[in-house]
């Protein structure tokens, strides 16, 4: 791997020549492809197997133990069927490079995990995201509605009359999060609205603050 030469260590002699890095550099463009081939050469020697189709997502059944590992960048969720398969692993991780843990899961990606042991029940929520969305877009203090939708509410497409001074696209993205975490019920409003984050109006726009005075209640 080789990287320009930093300014201020540029050689005179060969201005053009580049550095050739003994090891990855956070923030480099490569970082991530090579942390994902460490990652993934980890998985290989304790014999991990991808879950087809999510490459982010690895299986291990050992001795009766289900050990599953969910990687987002340098972010590890660790799931197991006992503690003692959970210690084995993340000390196998410590062994092969230097990692911070941070105990039991409580938030992930917006991921809100609340575990009851005395009831054996684990919930998710995003409530904290849908405060933070809200606000974002000025409706932390919106009235709550009851639907995410007007009732018979018709959209037109108008290629060439898009407003791009309104968040739209972005207002889409974070509602299409929320609704692929927790919130199925969002899924016929933004499936209607998202149709139209190329060629958006005010009125797709006041439809999108519906659904969040509806994420409100």
């Amino acid at each position: 791997m080789t990287t320009p030469e930093p300014d201020g260590y540029v050689d005179p002699k060969y201005p053009d020549k580049e550095c050739r890095l003994l090891q990855a550099l956070f923030g480099l463009k490569q970082a991530p492809k090579l942390w994902n081939a460490e990652l993934d050469d980890f998985r290989k020697s304790q014999g991990f197997d991808n879950v087809d189709p999510d490459a982010c997502l690895y299986l291990l059944m050992d001795d009766g133990e289900l050990i599953i590992v969910l990687v987002y960048v340098d972010d590890l969720l660790l799931v197991a069927s006992s503690l003692a398969a959970i210690y084995n692993i993340k000390k196998a991780l410590h062994e092969r490079s230097e990692m911070k843990d941070l105990g039991e899961a409580k938030v992930i990606l917006g991921l809100e995990i609340r575990r009851e042991k005395t009831l054996g029940t684990l919930k998710l929520s995003q409530g904290k995201y849908a405060a933070q969305v809200q606000e974002k877009f000025g409706m932390a203090e919106c009235n709550p509605i009851g639907t995410p939708l007007e009732v018979g509410l018709q959209l037109v497409v108008k290629a060439d009359e898009s407003d791009d001074v309104l968040p739209y696209r972005e207002a889409v993205g974070r509602l299409m999060y929320l609704m692929d975490g927790t919130r199925p019920d969002l899924a016929f409003a933004i499936g209607k609205l998202s149709r139209f984050v190329s060629c958006y109006r005010k009125e797709h726009w006041t439809a999108i603050k519906r659904v969040l005075r509806y994420v409100k209640g």
